[in-house]
């Protein structure tokens, strides 16, 4: 039996950069949302801060999901 390492760093690297992706996108989600809390006090327009706060924050979650879809082999 025998490892092919490349490919193990391969998958490696990618787990790693798609943990480091999730992580940023929900992140910059709450970031989004806690400018808009902040400018909610100082009475200026908060809309677009909060939708594309949970917009960020709703694609985290379909990208789990996606993940979910891939392990779970009764889906396919």
């Amino acid at each position: 039996m025998s490892i092919d390492w490349i490919a193990l760093a391969q998958v490696a690297m990618v787990t790693v950069l798609a943990a480091v992706a999730i992580v940023g996108v929900v992140s910059g989600g709450a970031l989004m949302l806690d400018r808009a809390k902040i400018r909610e006090g100082n009475g200026d327009g908060t809309a677009s801060l909060v939708m594309i706060g949970w917009s960020m924050i709703g694609l985290a979650g379909l990208v789990v999901l996606y993940g979910l879809y891939l392990l779970i082999p009764y889906f396919h």
